[in-house]
């Protein structure tokens, strides 16, 4: 059956050639998953050197921080007790969050939760954590999109901890405006009051150290309120997990 198998693929790629997601080159045969490897490699991961208390990637040196420039003016914080950022919200991590998002390209998913789930386990949090839950979208934008890029994300890092993903737990009660158009204040309340944790799902995460998983986090309002939400539906404490994060401002 391998050789037909084979066989098959080989004549759908002369067919339909596969092309990198980000760059658009064809892929050639040796080359696995849905990216060119010269252009997976630009990807800058955050090593040591990262804020915990937004995720926000520093500089070569600075080391641990609990606080930084990017979220020093939102005092009110993000309801967690942690974030973890893959990188910057720029270059190619940022065109494989807009490809996932907007591309149509899910394969992406797997990619960007195998970092995720990596950089978890670096910092220690697995050992911590009981549940994975990805930010949901309103039930409108999701029809739209065919699927949410959040819980594409949240599957392999779940996969990879050993942990349950709950997807479906916490719901997007309003259809909010895309927060990339809004001010930091705008986005606050844009999305206040905009979840709620389904009803008779709340012993699912009662006493639970919850993974709450996004693609992208700005100003945190969106990961903020999710959060909160959570909490008061009787999470005992959440950690944050991103793709990237973006200054204020980004095309997020």
């Amino acid at each position: 059956m391998k050789p037909l198998k084979d066989l098959a693929g080989g004549l759908l790629d002369l067919l339909l050639p596969r092309h990198c997601a980000v760059s658009g080159r064809p892929l050639l045969a040796e080359d696995v998953g849905p990216i060119a490897p010269e252009v997976l490699r630009e990807v800058e991961i955050a090593g040591a050197d990262y804020c915990t208390r937004c995720g926000a990637p520093q500089g070569a040196g600075v080391g641990t921080i609990k606080e930084c420039l990017s979220c020093r003016e939102y005092r009110a914080g993000f309801g967690t007790r942690e974030i973890v950022a893959v990188g910057d919200y720029s270059g190619v991590l940022k065109e494989m969050c807009l490809a996932l998002k907007f591309g149509g390209e899910q394969r992406l998913a797997m990619i960007l939760g195998a970092w995720l789930a990596q950089l978890v386990f670096d910092r220690g949090l697995h050992q911590k954590l009981d549940v994975v839950i990805p930010m949901p979208l309103h039930v409108f934008r999701r029809f739209h999109r065919g699927y949410n890029q959040a819980a594409l994300i949240a599957s392999p890092v779940a996969k990879a901890l050993e942990k349950p993903v709950l997807d479906n737990l916490l719901k997007r009660t309003a259809n909010t405006q895309r927060q990339a158009k809004l001010s930091a204040a705008q986005r606050k309340g844009n999305v206040a009051n905009a979840f709620e944790v389904q009803a008779g799902r709340t012993s699912d995460i009662e006493g639970k150290l919850v993974l709450l998983v996004d693609d992208v986090m700005t100003t945190g309002a969106t990961i903020g309120a999710a959060a909160r939400t959570l909490k008061k539906a009787g999470a005992k404490a959440v950690y944050g997990a991103v793709c990237a994060r973006a200054t204020l401002g980004a095309d997020a």
